[in-house]
Order: C-alpha cells, then sequence, then structure tokens
C-alpha cells in the first residue's frame, strides 16, 4: 500500500510530490520534545557519556531505561509494573516479530481484528515460519498449511460502525474460541486504521475468555497517548503484573516522534520477558543503547518536573483539532460516511464503491492521495483511511486535499 506513496510512482502519474496532498501516512507531524533533543546534544557533546552509550547494553535494555518507561507509564495511566516486566528492542515492529515466536507454534491458531493494522498478517506469516499464504478464504479465516488466521469482524460495513453490539461482538469471540482456540488474540487501542479506543467492557471479556483458554491478550498500545475522550477506560492502567495472560506493546515513534529513532519496548509478564531475552540474543542482540540513555535521562525529568504530562497534553489536543478539522471538512465537502476518531491518527471514509481502483484515480486526478481500506480487512473494501497525523500542523492542508477530493468525487457522480 504504502508504494502508492513512493514519488517514482507519483512522477509516473505525471504529478509532482510537491503538490501531492498525503492522507496515506501513518506518522506524527509533530516535533519531539525540546528538552529530548537538548539532552542528545548533551550526550555527544559529552567524550564519555557519548563513548558509554556506544557500548553493547543489557539484551534487555539498561535498567535506568527499564525502570524509566515503566514509571512513565504508571505516572500518565496508573500501570503498576516494574523493571522485571519491561524489555526493550529496537523497535515494536521487531518485538511483535519475537514475541509471536515465543506465544505461538505453526500449528496454533491467531485471533486478529477485522479491520486491523496491516503489519499483522505479514509479521505473522513470516513469524510462523512454517506458513505460506493460500488465498483460499471465507469471512472467518485466512488459510494456511499447518495454521490458520482467525478474524473477528469488529466493523460493519452497512451501518459504518465499529463494534455496534458490544455483545454481539463478545458471544462471537467466545464462539471463535470454543470452535478455534486460539492462542493469541491480538489488537490495538487506539485502533489503526479506525481511530477508535476498543470499549471496556469487550477488553474485560477478552482477557477473561483468553485467561480461561490458556490464551494470551496482546494490547499494541503505539496510540496510547494519542486519546481523545475525557475518561480513558479502565484496561489502559492493567498491569502484566496483574494478569498473566496479557502483554503490552509500545513504541517511541508516535508519542516523541522517535519514528527513524527507533526505540519499543514490551511490558511482559517476567517468564516472557525472560524468554524475550533468550530471543533477542539471536535476533538483534540488543537495542540501541544511545536512545535507551537519552530517552531514560529525558522521562526521569520530565515526569519530575511534570513537563511530561504537558507535552502529551498540548500535543493530544492538537491532534484532537485535527481530527475535528477532518471530520468536519469529509462532512462539507465529501459527504462521506466517516468515523469520529477518539485517538491515534485516523479516521475511515465510505467511499461507496471498491475503493482501490477509486484511489489510483483520487490521486492522478486531484493530488491527494488515500490508502484504500482492503489492506487492513474484508470489511473496509468500500473505505479509505484517512491520516491527518502528517498534517497536524498543517489543517490548511487537510481542508485543501478534501476540498479537491470532495470536488472530483462530486464531477465524477455528474458523469
Amino acid at each position: 500500500m504504502m508504494k502508492l506513496a513512493d514519488e517514482r510512482n507519483i512522477r509516473k502519474m505525471g504529478l509532482d510530490p510537491k503538490d501531492v496532498i498525503s492522507f496515506g501516512g501513518g506518522w506524527v507531524g509533530h516535533h519531539a520534545p525540546d528538552r529530548l533533543r537538548e539532552i542528545y546534544a548533551e550526550i555527544c557533546l559529552d567524550r564519555e557519556k557519548f563513548h558509554c552509550a556506544s557500548g553493547y547494553p543489557p539484551i534487555p535494555g539498561i535498567p535506568e531505561c527499564r525502570r524509566a518507561l515503566a514509571h512513565m507509564d504508571e505516572f500518565l495511566f496508573g500501570v503498576k509494573a516494574s523493571e522485571a516486566n519491561i524489555h526493550v528492542g529496537a523497535s515494536s515492529t521487531e518485538l511483535t516479530y519475537d514475541l509471536l515466536r515465543i506465544l505461538a507454534d505453526p500449528h496454533d491458531n491467531i485471533l486478529l481484528f477485522d479491520p486491523t493494522y496491516v503489519n499483522y498478517h505479514g509479521q505473522l506469516v513470516l513469524a510462523l515460519t512454517n506458513w505460506t499464504e493460500n488465498q483460499s478464504c471465507n469471512n472467518d479465516e485466512f488459510h494456511v498449511p499447518d495454521a490458520r488466521i482467525i478474524h473477528l469482524r469488529v466493523f460493519d460495513p452497512v451501518s459504518w460502525e465499529y463494534l455496534p453490539d458490544v455483545d454481539y461482538a463478545i458471544a462471537e469471540l467466545e464462539r471463535i474460541f470454543k470452535i478455534h482456540k486460539p492462542k493469541v488474540l491480538m489488537l490495538a487501542s487506539p485502533d489503526n486504521p479506525t481511530g477508535q479506543i476498543i470499549p471496556h467492557k469487550f477488553m474485560k471479556a477478552a482477557l477473561e475468555i483468553c485467561e480461561n483458554n490458556g490464551s494470551y491478550l496482546v494490547i499494541d498500545y503505539a496510540y496510547k497517548w494519542q486519546y481523545f475522550v475525557e475518561t480513558l477506560p479502565e484496561y489502559f492502567s492493567w498491569s502484566p503484573e496483574e494478569y498473566e495472560n496479557l502483554v503490552l506493546i509500545y513504541s517511541a515513534s508516535k508519542w516523541s516522534r522517535a519514528l527513524g529513532r527507533r526505540l519499543g519496548w514490551i511490558c511482559a509478564p517476567r517468564k516472557i520477558v525472560e524468554a524475550m531475552e533468550t530471543m533477542l540474543a539471536y535476533s538483534i542482540l540488543c537495542g540501541d543503547h544511545f536512545h535507551q540513555l537519552a530517552m531514560a535521562i529525558y522521562l526521569e525529568e520530565s515526569i519530575a518536573d511534570r513537563s511530561l504530562k504537558a507535552y502529551v497534553d498540548m500535543w493530544n489536543e492538537k491532534y484532537k483539532n485535527a481530527a475535528k478539522v477532518t471530520v468536519e471538512t469529509i462532512d462539507e465537502y465529501c459527504g462521506c460516511r466517516r468515523l469520529v476518531p477518539q485517538g491515534a491518527l485516523y479516521t475511515v471514509m465510505d467511499l461507496g464503491n471498491t475503493a482501490e481502483p477509486l484511489v489510483h484515480e483520487i490521486l492522478k486526478n486531484t493530488g491527494v492521495l488515500f490508502i484504500p481500506g482492503i489492506g487492513f480487512g474484508k470489511s473496509l473494501i468500500n473505505g479509505v483511511r484517512v491520516s491527518y497525523g502528517p498534517l497536524v500542523e498543517k489543517p490548511e492542508k487537510i481542508k485543501e486535499g478534501l476540498r479537491r477530493t470532495g470536488e472530483y468525487l462530486s464531477s465524477r457522480k455528474k458523469k
């Protein structure tokens, strides 16, 4: 999907990349904390600190960083975890891959949402090495020789609603576990691509069902810091110290704009952290020492003076405003059904027909880029993911891109 945004592809269409307005990017547009940037500079200017940061760190991460990451989760969200629950890696993407190799075998069933983050499927296929793709599938499952990826549909394309009936979704979850007994349920909240926060009632039931079946609930919290609701659901404070079948995946990419400064971590039961240490010893060996040192110093300082909370709150408001601008402009110019984001960087918009060919058509005729929804799940075949993340500081670009899109869709209907 991201090849669509490649400059070479855009130039082939006869477009100038500088004129393209992209709603395709899954990244944040805000700036990293100034104090974090200063800390990087201080480490670089200090000969001994830079020397230290260039050495091998312990495989699970340097102790001060692991403690600081646990402290941050408690400070912001009330998660009661310790250094022993934290394992630092190169990125949340790498950690997810290694985690899947620990939690599941090639013959195990894995449960994903429809729609869900596009990378999960590929990571599963690569992590469980006996898998090869077979395009024979039905509404519930994707068949592979030794295992199945099971899908729970959480989006209704008819009503254009996310989890419209939580009780029905829980009953479907129970049915899937009874029949397929998945080893892992993996999901994200806030969600990519819909920007929705999963209700506590569903998550509580999911944790209990996983526990009763000896399965793991894996929550991807890449967007945990980007939330627009007044009251966070209770499960945002759950800890693997309390629930031995709960694993949390985190990333510094979104909240601190560390997209290219790769740093991720998991918060997990201690036995899984120990297993991850063995796995990383044979995959990446260790995470980046320099990033861990800078993050540890920044977090302890910013938690102590509460500037971390001020930074997160400030950018939350700006992303909330960008989401509001996006939804209001879709309504004004496009007249398409959409979701109101509760967090993250996205909404999904209904184009009314199979979206993938229309996305190419819109790009060629307007210079506006969207990501087809089908990559996230069959339920979004008529939809596109609209990302306002890269444009958070450019609301005028959001308006201009959606105005162009709306005008083109209107002219198309008249033909």
